[in-house]
Order: C-alpha cells, then sequence, then structure tokens
C-alpha cells in the first residue's frame, strides 16, 4: 500500500493462532548453543525502527528494549559464553558476566552465576495486529472474513474472491499454511508452544530473565513466561503438562513460585531449515507466499515484507535463503 498498490486483506483469528500467544521477543543470541540469530545485525536494527515508528504514528507503547539476563546452566555453557565473547561477530551482544550469588538479593537463584545478552527487544503483537486491523479498517482495507481456499478462482493473471479480482493474492497464514492445496507440499513444521502470565516480584521493565524458559514484563505490570515446544500434538490447547514444563523451568532461577493468572497456546509456522519460506508459486505466479517465520517473526518480518513488496511489484529477486524455490526438488505441478 505504501508503494501505490491497491490492496484488500482477509483474515479471522482462529483458535491456536500464534499472533494473541507470542510475546514478540527480538533476540540476536538464542539457544543453548548460544547461536547467533540468522543476519541479526540486519533485521534487528530495521524492526526495532519499524516499531518506534509505528508506536510514534499510532500512539500506542509496543516495543521494549532491553537485554537478557540469562542464568548459567552448567560449566559447558560458561566456556561457550566466554568462547562467544571473543568473536568479534558476537562481541555487540555478549555483555558482562556475573559470579555466582550475585542476584540473591532480589529473588533470583544463581548458582553458577549468569551473564549479559544485549541489543534485545520485545513487542507487543499482538496490539500490533489489533491497531493495524483497526487501520486497515478504516481505510476499506480490511474484510473480517474466514477465508476458504475452495472460494478462489484462480485466473490466468490473479485470483477472483467474493466478488474482488486481484493479481496478485498473497497466503499469509501462519501454521494453516499447511491446509493449503497450493503451498501445502514445502516443508513446513509447526510447533505448539504454551506461555503463562504471572504475578510475581517483577524483573525490570527492560530486562528480560532467561535459563532455558524466559520471564519478562508485560505492560499491564504483569510477567509473561514461555515458553514450550511441541512438535508432535498441534490440536491440543493450554495444558497441565505445559503450565508445569514452565513453572518448572522457572524454578530454576526464581527462588518464591509464582502465582499463575492465564495461560496461552499457538502455532508456530516454523520450517524444516528453520528459514522463512517466501515467493510466487513457480506454476501459479498469481498466488503468492509469505510464511514460515516461527519464532522469529517480530524480528524478520518488518524487512522481508519490503523486501516481498519489491519482489511482487517491481520483480526484484529475493535472498535465495528465503526464496521458496530453493526447494526445487518440489513437483510444483
Amino acid at each position: 500500500m505504501k508503494r501505490g498498490a491497491n490492496c484488500l486483506m482477509s483474515g479471522k483469528t482462529l483458535p491456536l493462532a500464534a499472533t494473541p500467544v507470542a510475546a514478540g521477543i527480538m533476540n540476536p543470541v538464542t539457544g543453548k548453543r548460544l547461536a547467533k540469530s540468522w543476519l541479526a545485525e540486519h533485521f534487528l536494527p530495521h524492526a526495532r525502527q519499524f516499531y518506534r515508528e509505528l508506536s510514534n504514528r499510532w500512539k500506542v507503547p509496543l516495543l521494549r528494549e532491553g537485554h537478557i539476563l540469562r542464568f548459567i546452566k552448567n560449566e559447558e555453557e560458561r566456556v561457550r559464553f566466554r568462547k562467544r565473547r571473543l568473536n568479534a561477530s558476537f562481541a555487540p551482544y555478549l555483555g558482562e558476566e556475573f559470579p555466582p550469588g550475585h542476584w540473591e538479593s532480589k529473588g533470583w537463584r544463581d548458582p553458577l552465576g549468569s551473564y549479559e545478552i544485549r541489543e534485545v527487544a520485545w513487542v507487543d503483537v499482538e496490539k500490533v495486529a489489533d491497531t493495524m486491523r483497526r487501520e486497515l479498517r478504516e481505510q476499506g482495507a480490511w474484510k473480517e472474513s474466514l477465508f476458504d481456499h475452495r472460494d478462489l478462482q484462480v485466473l490466468e493473471k490473479g485470483g477472483s474472491w467474493e466478488n474482488v479480482e486481484a493479481t496478485c493474492v498473497v497466503f499469509c497464514e501462519g501454521a494453516k499454511v499447511v491446509e493449503n492445496p497450493w503451498f501445502n507440499e514445502w516443508p513446513f513444521a509447526p510447533t505448539r508452544g504454551e506461555t503463562l502470565t504471572l504475578k510475581a516480584k517483577p524483573p525490570a521493565a527492560d530486562e528480560m530473565l532467561q535459563s532455558g524458559f524466559w520471564l519478562l514484563s508485560s505492560a499491564d505490570d504483569s510477567l509473561r513466561a514461555g515458553s514450550t515446544y511441541d512438535h508432535d500434538d498441534l490440536t491440543s490447547g493450554p495444558s497441565r503438562d505445559g503450565r508445569e514444563k514452565i513453572l518448572e523451568g522457572l524454578a530454576g532461577f526464581l527462588v518464591s513460585p509464582p502465582q499463575v493468572i492465564g495461560q496461552g497456546c499457538g502455532l508456530r509456522a516454523g520450517t524444516r531449515d528453520r528459514l522463512p519460506i517466501l515467493g510466487r508459486h513457480p506454476a501459479n505466479p498469481s498466488l503468492a507466499l509469505f510464511n514460515g517465520f516461527g519464532s522469529k517473526g517480530a524480528s524478520w518480518i518488518p524487512k522481508l515484507a519490503e523486501d516481498f513488496a519489491d519482489h511482487l511489484l517491481q520483480g526484484k529477486p529475493l535472498a535465495p535463503e528465503i526464496d521458496l524455490l530453493r526447494f526445487d526438488s518440489l513437483d510444483h505441478s
């Protein structure tokens, strides 16, 4: 729309949608191996600026910027952190190391010490989506409707749906992509994730606590904690098992157990190679896909959406790492 295209968005929030549950964490260094997020130095500054601009435009607080205090789980993690910190590509993101017992006065358990991960932010993705829907609705560009693939008529140059004709139909369906008859053959790997809303002594507004599981403050002064990863059960809602896993993880660094006041569950649209899948369908170029962001949507989507718009409207090539054509062994007939 910013490039002058005439657009209509359609959708409806479904059970197990990821957006209402997601914490919107943008973290440059992740996992037990302390891996640097794909092109973090490229995506994260752009994402932070994007959400700042939205906050200013809408007069709504959307973004918190700060750091992670990560509690060391074993000696192997300590050694890996110290090696990573000597690597120039990790230097902007790995900060101070703290000795065991440093945070005891705050009620945080750290028998092996802790360290800081910098350049972290988290965004209220549900508020972003709600405000964007309202803005699009005011512009006549939003249709609150559950899209049924059977209602789409694919034309030689475009598509027709509910008396609307378009030169290109873009699918941004999250984990529901596995039900898309044109794109379900691509190697998506949805995961079910659960989060908790808690009442406890909060960390600072710019601080996230982490050790396997994370804990952060929300704008309404509650706490969010998570999250689980289930690749097998994609149909259950919030579970007792998920709740217990998160609380057990938090007990590793919280002296006092928190009070649970809410629980959520959603499906992440992951992929087998853990990178997004974007582009036009090779056999039906009037159909396009923007999907597969897993737990990195808040970080990757702002910049990749711009690249995708350039691809659709100007024919600019997508990066080969994310182009759906990288899976050239698929049968696209």
